[in-house]
């Protein structure tokens, strides 16, 4: 998964560092349960400078306790909301901003520390009727998991900025966590969703499936 054509936007900085086993885009809404003391000290820090941390996908190691080593391309997580509980732990809902590449990890206790630069998107320029197809797709996709889930909606909001979109259609494929990885790393807009597009219609398939299965009655009511 190669991220080469990513290009930075800024000199490098140090950000504090969260490894996960799970992926994290612009714009993603991501709650947080902080109990080991190495990312309570880190948030902690976080809180009180108004700094974001990085969210980076655990490539080797465990996620909980020991030294894990990360993906080199990450999402900045702002803190939206924090309450703190017993013996420091804390809730977190927080918000992905910007991607970044690690360049050099200059802290590895309590917790990682890196250089990174903040990466840039491109091929917006190109997209021609990909955004119109992609959103509808979304929007189709995120009302069939609604009446899997037992609701029902009649219309729903996809971004109408393109980035914002393609974003928003990784994320609905992210799973396995190596295929978000691979969306991620992609400075393309334009190949993020051309190769995002065909994982969501396959999600869209398997989701109307399991919707007839739970609702498999679709002639006229006799009562």
């Amino acid at each position: 998964m190669s991220d080469q054509e990513s290009q930075p936007i800024a000199d490098p900085e140090e950000l504090r560092l969260f490894p996960l086993n799970v992926i994290l885009f612009p714009g993603g809404l991501f709650p947080l349960r902080i109990f080991e003391e190495r990312y309570k000290l880190m948030i902690g820090e976080c809180l009180k400078g108004n700094l974001p941390f990085g969210v980076v996908l655990i490539k080797e190691g465990p996620e909980v306790g020991g030294l894990a080593s990360p993906h080199k391309v990450g999402t900045t997580a702002r803190i939206t909301k924090a309450e703190r509980l017993e013996e420091g732990r804390y809730t977190l809902q927080t918000v992905g901003e910007k991607r970044f590449r690690i360049q050099e990890i200059t802290r590895e206790t309590p917790y990682l520390m890196a250089k990174v630069e903040y990466l840039e998107d491109e091929g917006l320029e190109e997209l021609g009727e990909l955004p119109k197809r992609a959103g509808e797709v979304l929007a189709e996709y995120w009302k069939t998991l609604a009446g899997v889930k037992g609701g029902w909606v009649r219309s729903v909001d996809t971004p109408k900025d393109p980035l914002a979109l393609s974003y928003a259609v990784a994320r609905s494929v992210a799973h396995p966590p190596v295929v978000g990885q691979y969306l991620l790393q992609m400075s393309s807009v334009k190949e993020r969703l051309e190769r995002a597009l065909p994982l969501l219609d396959e999600r869209l398939t398997l989701a109307r499936e399991e919707l007839e299965k739970r609702t498999p009655f679709q002639g006229p009511r006799l009562n």
